[in-house]
């Protein structure tokens, strides 16, 4: 159980029980994966023990250091008590070790198992013998500590009379006499050495899946996820923590036929793998289209347990091959529409203006206009010359940085605007002129300089890429010499 409901069954605050822990070391909890505090039914017991002596007149650490040493009951009175207190502690799953002035006045039997002797050996060994000399100052410290009354929680590497070891996990706790003077310590031994190696294995394990660059994820037969890594953390804007239990679907749910995904199961149900693209969604809703590999998990008799997948973000891979496939297409309406200019005789040029246009619209993804404008006599005007669609109405540009076919007019260069109301280059909007949000621009050449521009224009702010701006101004060129030197 979790901290909130022990509180609830004991009926002492969460703040409180916290003080406590921080203080007496007292209840100890476990921690789940994810470090939070997990408790027991024994705890909850440990927890009223405390309250009922207190209520009996002890003090608090005397309380808490009774129940610490002996359990939630009160110590047996009497010799037959005493006799089957010693069986119950010869019984328990845990070592019990007492040490006093540095020697070992009582261990139980499941204490001597661990050490590999009989409990008459262990109480015989001297305590310096039973560590490693280089964790001896450490030793000596938690002695200091535990003589101050404090609890400590720590592992040790404990060494056997055969000359193996083990990692042992002790819970010491100081004993008191009823003046509340120290006169030993009670700790409980617990053998972690499996534990540890698992744990070592299991984070080995992690790190190597944590380092993969892409995406994994492990789920139970029922659909639970069992794990993510910290790219799939990253991707899919879960913390595992927060993951690890979910349905898979609402983990990593997708806007394709709910069909796909039952065949994806069922196909991973049957042993079977699968590797194919699948559009997906991210915690936050965004959308993004995945390359799933899943395979089914096998128990020991070759039964499916579980599914692990490989996820790939290939949005970044479908936005390169669309670049350059545009890139490709672009190319090749150059190279066709140039051929075609070359083809026609001057004097017939000029209706290709429009063809140029139209593919220029078409590249750039449907550009709302693609005009012409050519410098007016006298320089400080360019009137519209061709558009694509048709425009009703006389169109005109003032010179210079008064307006972006000016601006282009005088450098000379393709421009590309993101946003026409925050770009300080030139003004926009003046009466007359064709409002749009984004634009490229680019020069048209002549014998004598620049004689005009193409521009292609948007309603919508960042519509076009600066690679763009290459392709218009090619086309531009194209115009100019479909034109002959001035439309």
């Amino acid at each position: 159980m979790r901290i909130g409901e022990l509180a609830r069954r004991t009926g002492v605050g969460v703040s409180t029980l916290r003080a406590w822990e921080t203080r007496f070391q007292f209840p100890t909890p476990e921690r789940s994966a994810t470090g939070h505090r997990l408790y027991s039914e024994d705890d909850v017991e440990r927890v009223e023990a405390v309250l009922r002596l207190v209520a009996e007149g002890l003090t608090l650490a005397a309380a808490i250091t009774r129940v610490a040493s002996v359990g939630p009951g009160a110590l047996p009175d009497g010799e037959a008590e005493a006799i089957l207190l010693r069986q119950i502690l010869d019984a328990a799953g845990q070592g019990i070790w007492v040490i006093k002035d540095g020697r070992t006045r009582y261990a139980n039997r499941y204490m001597a198992e661990l050490m590999g002797c009989t409990v008459d050996e262990i109480v015989e060994l001297p305590i310096q013998s039973l560590f490693d000399p280089s964790d001896r100052p450490v030793v000596r410290e938690r002695t200091d500590r535990v003589r101050t009354g404090q609890t400590l929680h720590f592992q040790q590497w404990l060494h056997r009379p055969d000359g193996s070891t083990f990692l042992a996990e002790v819970h010491t706790t100081p004993l008191l006499n009823q003046a509340g003077r120290y006169e030993g310590g009670v700790a409980l031994v617990t053998d972690v050495t499996t534990k540890h190696e698992q744990d070592t294995a299991a984070r080995l394990r992690a790190a190597l899946l944590d380092a993969i660059g892409d995406a994994v994820t492990a789920s139970t037969n029922d659909g639970s996820v069992a794990y993510i890594n910290d790219a799939a953390e990253r991707l899919f804007g879960w913390r595992a923590e927060d993951a690890v239990g979910r349905h898979e679907r609402d983990v990593f749910p997708s806007p394709d036929d709910p069909k796909l995904g039952a065949r994806i199961r069922s196909s991973l149900d049957n042993g079977k793998r699968y590797s194919g693209r699948y559009r997906m969604f991210r915690r936050d809703g965004t959308e993004f289209v995945a390359h799933l590999t899943a395979a089914p998990v096998f128990d020991a008799a070759g039964k499916p347990v579980g599914s692990v997948g490989v996820i790939s973000d290939q949005t970044e891979r479908d936005a390169l091959e669309h670049r350059l496939t545009r890139r490709e297409q672009q190319a090749e309406a150059l190279a066709v529409l140039g051929a075609q200019v070359l083809r026609t005789p001057i004097g017939e040029r000029e209706r290709l203006v429009t063809e140029a246009l139209e593919v220029t619209r078409r590249m750039l993804g449907g550009a709302p206009d693609a005009i012409v404008v050519e410098v007016a006599p006298g320089g400080d005007e360019l009137h519209l010359a061709a558009a694509v669609p048709e425009v009703d109405r006389p169109i005109t540009f003032r010179s210079g940085s008064a307006s972006l076919p000016g601006y282009v007019a005088v450098s000379g260069r393709a421009v590309l605007v993101d946003d026409a109301a925050k770009d300080p280059r030139f003004e926009s909007g003046s009466p007359g002129e064709l409002p749009f949000a984004s634009a490229i621009a680019a020069p048209m050449f002549g014998p004598a300089g620049v004689v005009g521009a193409l521009l292609v224009t948007s309603p919508e702010p960042g519509t076009f890429q600066r690679r763009d701006a290459h392709f218009v101004q090619a086309m531009t060129n194209l115009v100019g010499l479909a034109a002959a030197s001035g439309v």
